[in-house]
């Protein structure tokens, strides 16, 4: 009976030995049970730290292959946990990885896929309820690039380079950190040198009770050597996109940053792609848009001239005017979309 005893704690000991080898314990935590529906295991392994970083990746070297640890999504997983984010954040379902998740307070689990090839990627976040309803997404776009300052000339080393990283604090706060840089690039043995100007700037986001992410600004941190400020921009306006599915408060940020921009392009120019990405705001969510858009339009409203530019498919918008509640904003708007001539500058990008 003894002898019995031994060889099933024995065995027991063994079992437990080789779970704890093969990827993490998992959690025994409700609040991930959604996960579990859709046959994603959540280990210990998968808990999202105090920080995200990924390794470089670099833009053009067609022959480098990424080692990303993730959970490949299959059909079903894609389709529940990423597709009812909308459009704007739907991609091709085979390159999307789970890279882990977190609490974000309230019941709510706050999960970070990473999405792309070899060329390039982008990092998304959202927020999940206790079911796995999508409340909000956030596109956190490239954390790391570099590519050639002259596309046409493979023998110039000269590169502009992207890091980022993503930091956690607390269960619903979280920053996102950009630095770009001029250097010399290696391509072939992967080495920066001779950095001539960098640029780092942070957008701080909380999670409200809601689970929506809320932008609570973007500033400027470091600054070193003479700053090509059109190029900054050329990144720094991608990163109107780096914000909530209802939040406005990204708006409100390059509202105040238009002067900027208009310092940096012409604004007539027809490869400036702030008109771009600002009609791409509009498309992330129409009615917040507009909202936003009409109640700007006696405080200010710096992005509108933008938006006249990139709007593409008039019809549509004057449609979407039309499911506005606020019959002045209706009239408003419907009067200015009318006065706009017919050639959106961005049909040539």
């Amino acid at each position: 009976m003894t002898t019995n005893r031994f060889h099933w704690i024995s065995s027991l000991v063994l079992v437990l030995i080789l779970a704890s080898c093969s990827g993490g314990n998992k959690v025994a935590n409700e609040q991930f049970a959604f996960f579990d529906n859709l046959g994603i295991t959540v280990t210990d392994k998968l808990l999202l730290g105090d920080s995200l970083v990924l390794s470089d990746i670099y833009n053009g070297q067609s022959n480098q292959e990424n080692d990303i640890d993730g959970i490949s999504l299959n059909n079903d997983q894609y389709q529940a946990l990423i597709v009812p984010a909308g459009r704007e954040f739907a991609n091709a379902m085979s390159l999307w990885q789970l890279l882990g998740v977190r609490d974000a307070g309230n019941g709510h689990t706050l999960s970070a896929y990473y999405v792309g090839d070899n060329v390039g990627y982008c990092i998304y976040l959202i927020v999940h309820d206790s079911k796995g309803k999508v409340l909000d997404a956030l596109n956190a776009r490239e954390l790391h690039l570099v590519w050639r300052a002259n596309l046409s000339d493979p023998d110039d080393n000269n590169a502009f380079a992207l890091d980022g990283t993503i930091t956690f604090e607390g269960k619903n706060k979280l920053t996102l950190h950009r630095v770009m840089s001029h250097c010399m690039m290696d391509f072939d043995a992967d080495v920066k040198s001779d950095e001539k100007w960098r640029q780092g700037w942070d957008q701080t986001y909380s999670i409200d009770d809601d689970g929506q992410f809320i932008l609570h600004g973007q500033q400027v941190v470091t600054e070193q050597g003479k700053i090509d400020q059109y190029a900054v921009m050329d990144f720094r306006s991608w990163d109107m996109l780096v914000c909530s599915l209802h939040d406005d408060g990204v708006m409100n940020v390059w509202n105040d940053h238009a002067a900027l921009v208009n310092e940096t392009y012409d604004p007539e120019y027809k490869y400036n792609p702030f008109p771009w990405d600002v009609t791409r705001l509009y498309e992330m969510n129409p009615q917040r848009f507009l909202k936003w858009m009409a109640a700007k339009r006696e405080d200010g409203n710096h992005l509108l001239p933008y938006f006249k530019l990139g709007v593409d498919d008039r019809p549509a918008l004057i449609d979407e005017i039309g499911s506005l509640d606020d019959p002045a904003a209706r009239q408003w708007l419907t009067a200015i979309v009318n006065s706009w001539d017919n050639t959106p500058l961005t049909r040539h990008l």
